[in-house]
């Protein structure tokens, strides 16, 4: 007779760990600070050998970039989910609110603010964590909303034209709200706030983007 498997089938074990050590990362980054994290606390925390973690991650910045891209992810705001979701066919107003309304969700995440606030506070004494947190986070959201610019644009839009959309869109969706969120002076949006917010973005971003479209040639 044969052996029947187990019916419980999880994740790879290797996933299991790659994600828990992600996990444990993060938690001791927003705790102790960048500088003050070594790779022996996370493997510490994560209840895995130095070694494992090492087989993982080639060093404790890449580690800090792929916690950043993580959160990035769990919004659908990777270049990766962004395009799939071009697949849709939704009109472009329609996308620009859906994207526009996680990236709020995201950027008022705990996690991502007191992250922000870390990279702030560590930006003179550790300045290349500033670049790692930049290249995976907001760096890597307006390269993923220019190739979502381009796609829309259809050929009417230049590459560079949909970088800057990106930075605009970006820029908008930030505005002052951000900034007051860092300084703890303005509370997260609820829904319904986000909704406004992001549909003013919106109606901004399409005067550009059909302003754009129509001088491209000029």
């Amino acid at each position: 007779m044969p052996e029947q498997k187990n019916k419980r089938q999880g994740r790879p074990k290797s996933e299991e760990k790659h994600n828990l050590i992600l996990h444990s990362a993060s938690c001791l980054f927003i705790e102790n600070g960048f500088a003050n994290t070594s790779m022996d606390n996370i493997a510490k925390a994560s209840g895995v050998s130095k070694q494992t973690v090492y087989s993982h991650f080639d060093n404790k910045d890449a580690l800090f970039k792929a916690a950043i891209t993580k959160k990035c992810q769990s919004y659908q705001l990777d270049t990766n989910q962004l395009m799939q979701g071009t697949n849709a066919n939704l009109p472009l107003n329609h996308y620009l609110k859906r994207v526009g309304a996680q990236f709020i969700r995201l950027i008022q995440d705990p996690e991502a603010v007191a992250v922000f606030r870390l990279v702030i506070g560590e930006a003179q004494s550790t300045p290349h964590v500033a670049k790692l947190f930049y290249d995976a986070g907001p760096g890597a959201s307006i390269e993923a909303f220019s190739e979502m610019f381009f796609f829309y644009g259809r050929g009417a839009l230049t590459k560079a034209n949909s970088v800057q959309l990106a930075i605009d869109y970006c820029s908008l969706l930030q505005s002052e709200f951000h900034n007051k969120l860092l300084c703890g002076v303005q509370e997260a949006m609820p829904d319904k706030a986000i909704s406004a917010h992001v549909e003013i973005a919106v109606e901004k971003t399409l005067l550009l983007f059909n302003t754009y479209c129509t001088n491209k040639d000029e």
